[in-house]
Parts: structure tokens; C-alpha cells; sequence
């Protein structure tokens, strides 16, 4: 510690100025003159004495340079290079300092001390099938506790985490890397400088810290550096090592919070366009390995992030490698088949988005074979793969309606959910299509038929999102998975733990006034109720503009939490109620507070926003009439006259030509054929 004399008491902005402050509080009189906030007052006794441990540091390290005749290179991003990087140095600037040894590496404790090393730094790899650190990249300006302190949340956040918490998973980093003791080989090299950088942005995001997310910086650039100098080897670009640091450089992509977010997704993509090249390059052998058969699993869900963000099909090289993959999963693994489904959702959209499919009968019937096949894959789930269901003996906030499912792991939780959420988008998109022609003025859908895909999509919609609710409780952590009973948020207070049932039939989903259409009894005749969509494979975040879509797209991908894009689903959803709605947001808020993931609470604000889809559920004749005092008409299929005029067909002056849909028309239009009066409502 250094004494360093009696400190200005002044706020920084008069000591700029060099004029005397009055030190009033709690802001001086100098500051409130020019209408300026008051930046407050130094802490004097932290002032007297100063830590100059960095400055003696920096000037033995300066030292040594100049016994050691060594050569000082700042690194420059040049203008091709620099767009991978989320967040660019500031052009002339150098964005790394580094330190380059024209000499070898000090051998003996003597050297080490000249050269400045500390033995707190975390070492590179050990020497062998280890990534080689190229010699410029011996030293960079980060320091070694800060460095560490990035290593270690990187390591509870991403590789020690319980699955609950992440997604994003690199428990086989150990496979892959090891952080080796020998001084010789003190360097910093890619995977290092990777995990360092996501470490540090995430503790930056937690604590709003703005010199940590300069280090943050700083270690991304030098893992940059470090991965673009391996690819350059024809050795080391096959490294699982280098891999391994191409995949967590794009978890950092997809945490940078940069205000301009179309700027960061494109260099997410750029990230994931990248490692696909390199896949492709490692080709077959890589899945010789658990770690490499892991790493290009998680290259294959960001390829289809990326494909549904450019609207782009599944690349076909990558599709080949899965199915060589696909030959090393168990038989029974349902991912077999789920892959295949998905790449067909991405193709069937890269073909509407581009007017390749016009259609709507065709693409109609395209989204009924997708979701057959995956309806197929959940009917035939093997009994490892099964869940268990139970309803609680009293009131949970975590359970809605009293039921939940219990499954072997999360891991199943996952697959289950990730068949379910898909079935959503398909069969709200069914839903959409068929609303939407029959709403056109020259509708092209055979109404007999679809109408009864209509309703069939409805109840299957209204069942998948009470499925995913009755997850969540194992997903947040609050099952017990031997007896299935439900935690409390004191898991020490045994007594208050929820005992379950367990129910051995599925049960349907409750029928309430909540489950009804909204508002169905203030519906006039004159004011037919409009179909609001959820999301589609069309539209998978409603966003208002393109970056607002960015926006929310960097949200749902960089929430660790598993559960959160499932919820965000759900509220968003036609068949999500008021209540259904008024949970989900809970959950991602609890999502929040338990994790501090600050995505699932700005989706629930997305959530809390959308309006509660206005449609008719399961036997609506029943509650409309109901609701509207028994002067409703359930219009089914073979009560549709099969004549020409039925519709309003003959020169457009019917239905059509009015512009109403057949699902919701007022009476007076219908004519004398159905035996109703004016002014009742049809509803389908």
C-alpha cells in the first residue's frame, strides 16, 4: 500500500474544472448552477491508500521487455475479421493488448520471475492432442483473478449446473480440454479464452459491471484470434478442441447485449455457418467420440435457429452426417425420427416464405403429414420414455389445474416438450390456413373436410399446451422423483412438501368458464369475433418489425432455462386461457427469480401483453348456447347444403362476396335452408 497524499474533496466534475466545490448534499451548488447531476463524492479514506500492485507489475513486466529485447505487436481488427465480433473495438484503437517473446518460454523459477508470470493464471491445455497456442498469444491484459473468476462461473453455469438450470450444456468439456499445471506451458490458448470471455459477460450481465464486460471483450477477441489462427492449421482445425471453442464463442454471441440486436444475430449466424463448414470438414470421425457426437448435436439446434431466423432449409451435408450420427443412438431414442420431422417444418416454410408453395390445399396437407408423423412418434414412445402423471392433494402455484408429470429425467422432459412445442406451431398453423381461406373471397378448401380438421386441431392444441403446463413443476425442480410429491420453496421444512396421486388414465383438460371463449357472451350478432393466431412456423415471434424479431429471437435463444421457450409457447398460444396465461407469465417470472435469467422475465412481459386467443373450444355448441341464452346453432359438416348457392357461391353476393367467414356468420345471411331467424349466430 502506497500513501498518497491528502485527495481533492471535490466531485469529479468541479476537479475537471478545476473550481472549488461547496460539498453540499446531495449535490454541490457548482453542478446544480450549470443544471448538470451531481456524480457525488470519493470516498477519502480508499483514496489515501492505494493498491499498487498492477503498477509494480506492469513496470517489472516492462522491465523484462527490455532485458529480453522483446517486441511489443498490438493487434488490430482488420475490416474483413472484425464483423464476427458482437461488440468492435472502436477503429485505430488496438482491441488486445499482447505481449510477443521473441524468445522461448522461461524454464526455470528465475525466468518465471523476470518474465512477470503468476502462478494463479489458469494454464493452457497440456501438450499432445491439446490445441498449440501460437506464440502471440502468450499474455493478454486480463487479470489473472478476473480470469478466474470468468473460468469458474462458466464452470457453474454451464458444465456443473443441474439440468434444470441449462440447456446450453458443456458437461463433456473435461473430454475435450484440461487446463494443465506446468509452467512451460502457461498460455492462454482458444478454449480458455472462450469460456473466460462467456464467464465474464455473464457475471458483467448479473452485476452490471462495465469493467468486466470489457475483460469479456477482451477475451472474446483473443479467443477469435486463437480459433481463426487453428482453422488456419490443417491439424488443429479438426481438434474437437477447436470445435469446442466455436461452439461456446456462440454462446457468447447469443448473451451480448448489444443495442443494435440485427447485428448480433447476424454474427450468431456467422458463428453457426462456421462450425457447420467445420463439421463438415471433420466429417464421419468425429462421432468416434461422445464429446464429438455431443458437440454436433448442439450444432444441429442452432443450425435450425439459425435456418427458421434466415428462413432457410436444413443444409443437405448436415443431414447426411446426422444420419451417419443416428446409427450410434439407441434404437428407441425418439430423436431418430424427430430430426427428420423438423428438418421437413424448415423446408415446408423456406417454400411458403419464398413462394414456392402457394396453395393452400397443398400446404394444408403437407402441415397434416408433419404433424401425423409426429403425432405417430409421441403415440409410440417406448416404456422407458414414458411419464407418469399425478394431481396434487391440495393447492400448488407451481401445478396448474392440480396436475403434473413426472418423467425419468429431464432429458425426456425435453424431447417430450420439444415434440409437443412443434406440434403446436403446425396445428396453429393449420388453424391459421384454414381460417384464412375460409375468411378469402374466393376460398379453395373443400368445407366438409376442413372444418373437421379445424376442430381436430383445436382439441389436439388444447391438450398439448395442458401436457407442457403439467411439466413445468419437474422442470423448475419441485418433484420428487421417487413418490412424484411437490416441493415448497423451503426445502427443509419436510412437512411442507404436497403429497400426489397418481392418475392412471390421462385425464381431460378441465372444463371451466375459463376454458370457454372470451367474452362469448357479449358477442353481438352485428360484430363477429375475430380468430386471433398464435405463433406459426410463419411467424414464431410476432414481432413488429425486424428488430423487434432480432430481438425476440436473441431472447428465446439465449435463456438457458430450459422450460422457457415451452411457456413462452404456451401463453402465446389460441388455446391458452386467461388463467393458463396469468401462470405462465408466473413461472417465467419465478424462472427469473430462481435463476436469474433475465429473458424469461422480459418474455413474460411479451407474454402478459398478448391478447387470449378468441376460439371456440370442444363442443361449442353446448357452450354457446349456453352462453348466449340457447340461440346458437352448431353448424357441422353434413348440415352443409352440397348445392353450387350453398355459400353464397353463384356471382359473389353470398358469404364470400360479403367478406365473412362461414365459422362465425350472422343468421340473417344464411337464408331460409338451415330454419333459423336473423340476427342468431352461427358458430362452428
Amino acid at each position: 500500500m502506497v500513501y498518497c497524499g491528502k485527495p481533492s474533496k471535490g466531485c469529479s466534475n468541479c476537479r475537471e474544472r478545476k473550481i472549488r466545490c461547496d460539498q453540499r448534499e446531495p449535490g454541490c451548488g457548482q453542478c446544480e448552477k450549470r443544471h448538470q447531476t451531481c456524480p457525488g463524492y470519493r470516498n477519502l479514506v480508499d483514496l489515501m491508500f492505494r493498491d499498487e500492485s498492477s503498477h509494480v507489475i506492469k513496470k517489472a513486466k516492462a522491465r523484462a521487455r527490455k532485458k529480453g529485447n522483446l517486441i511489443v505487436e498490438p493487434s488490430t481488427p482488420s475490416g474483413s475479421e472484425g464483423r464476427l465480433s458482437a461488440t468492435p473495438e472502436p477503429r485505430g484503437k488496438p482491441s488486445i493488448a499482447i505481449v510477443v517473446p521473441s524468445t522461448p518460454a522461461p524454464t526455470s523459477p528465475a525466468d518465471s520471475e523476470a518474465w512477470g508470470f503468476d502462478d494463479s493464471l489458469l494454464m493452457s491445455p497440456e501438450s499432445g492432442s491439446w490445441p498449440i497456442t501460437p506464440p502471440a498469444m502468450a499474455l493478454y491484459n486480463i487479470p489473472p483473478v478476473c480470469q478466474e473468476h470468468g473460468f469458474a462461473f462458466f464452470f457453474s453455469r454451464f458444465v456443473t449446473a443441474h439440468e434444470t438450470a441449462c440447456h446450453q450444456k458443456f458437461d463433456f468439456v473435461r473430454e475435450v480440454w484440461k487446463p494443465s499445471r506446468t509452467k512451460r506451458e502457461r498460455q492462454v490458448d482458444s478454449v480458455l479464452a472462450s469460456l473466460t470471455a462467456v464467464g465474464l459477460m455473464g457475471m458483467a450481465s448479473l452485476q452490471r459491471r462495465s469493467d468486466l464486460m470489457d475483460a469479456a471483450r477482451k477475451s472474446y477477441g483473443v479467443a477469435l484470434g486463437l480459433t481463426k489462427d487453428a482453422l488456419k492449421d490443417p491439424t488443429e482445425a479438426v481438434k474437437d478442441s477447436t470445435m469446442l471453442s466455436i461452439l461456446i464463442l456462440g454462446v457468447f454471441e447469443m448473451m451480448a447485449e448489444s443495442p443494435a440486436r440485427v447485428r448480433t444475430v447476424t454474427a450468431f449466424q456467422e458463428h453457426v455457418n462456421g462450425a457447420a463448414a467445420l463439421a463438415r470438414i471433420r466429417g464421419p470421425a468425429q462421432f468416434q467420440t461422445r464429446a464429438g457426437r455431443r458437440m454436433f448435436s448442439m450444432l444441429c439446434q442452432r443450425v435450425v435457429i439459425s435456418c427458421a431466423m434466415k428462413d432457410m432449409p436444413m443444409p443437405q451435408p448436415l443431414k447426411e452426417l446426422w444420419h451417419e450420427m443416428a446409427k450410434t443412438l439407441e434404437p428407441e431414442n425418439p430423436t431418430r425420427h424427430l430430426m427428420p420431422l423438423v428438418w421437413q417444418v424448415l423446408q415446408l416454410r423456406h417454400n411458403i416464405k419464398n413462394h414456392i408453395l402457394t396453395d393452400s390445399e397443398i400446404i394444408i396437407e403437407q402441415l397434416l403429414s408433419i404433424e401425423c408423423g409426429l403425432e405417430k412418434l409421441a403415440n409410440n414412445m417406448s416404456p422407458s420414455w414414458q411419464y407418469r402423471q399425478f394431481k396434487v392433494t391440495r393447492h400448488h402455484d407451481a401445478v396448474f389445474e392440480g396436475y403434473c408429470h413426472l418423467y425419468p429425467s429431464l432429458h425426456h422432459a425435453n424431447i417430450w416438450n420439444c415434440i409437443r412445442t412443434t406440434r403446436i406451431l403446425i396445428l396453429e398453423t393449420i388453424l391459421s390456413q384454414i381460417s384464412e381461406d375460409f375468411s378469402s373471397f374466393t376460398p379453395r378448401l373443400n368445407s366438409s373436410r376442413y372444418i373437421e380438421e379445424y376442430n381436430l386441431a383445436r382439441r389436439k392444441l388444447k391438450r398439448l399446451v395442458y401436457d407442457i403446463c403439467a411439466s413445468v413443476p419437474q422442470h423448475l425442480g419441485l418433484m420428487d422423483p421417487v413418490d412424484g410429491s411437490i416441493g415448497s420453496q423451503d426445502e427443509d421444512d419436510a412437512s411442507a412438501r404436497i403429497t400426489t396421486v397418481e392418475v392412471r388414465e390421462t385425464p381431460s383438460p378441465p372444463t371451466s368458464p375459463s376454458t370457454r371463449s372470451c367474452d362469448s357472451s357479449s358477442i353481438s350478432p352485428s360484430e363477429p369475433r375475430r380468430h386471433l393466431t398464435g405463433l406459426t412456423i410463419l411467424d414464431v415471434t410476432k414481432a413488429r418489425d425486424e428488430e423487434d424479431e432480432a430481438e425476440r429471437y436473441m431472447l428465446l435463444v439465449s435463456a438457458t432455462s430450459t422450460v422457457v421457450w415451452p411457456l413462452y409457447l404456451v401463453g402465446m398460444s389460441t388455446a391458452c386461457t386467461e388463467e393458463m396465461k396469468h401462470w405462465a407469465v408466473g413461472r417465467l417470472r419465478m424462472v427469473t427469480m430462481e435463476t436469474g435469467i433475465k429473458q424469461a422475465d422480459a418474455l413474460a412481459g411479451l407474454v402478459a401483453d398478448e391478447g387470449v386467443g378468441a376460439v371456440d373450444w370442444i363442443d361449442p355448441a353446448l357452450e354457446q348456447q349456453q352462453a348466449m341464452g340457447g340461440d346458437a346453432l352448431l353448424l357441422s359438416p353434413d348440415m352443409i347444403p352440397h348445392g353450387h348457392d350453398a355459400w353464397g357461391g353463384g356471382g359473389g353476393g353470398g358469404l364470400y362476396g360479403l367478406g365473412l367467414s362461414p365459422l362465425q356468420v350472422p343468421m340473417e345471411y344464411m337464408g331460409d335452408e338451415f330454419g333459423v331467424g336473423g340476427g342468431d349466430m352461427i358458430w362452428v
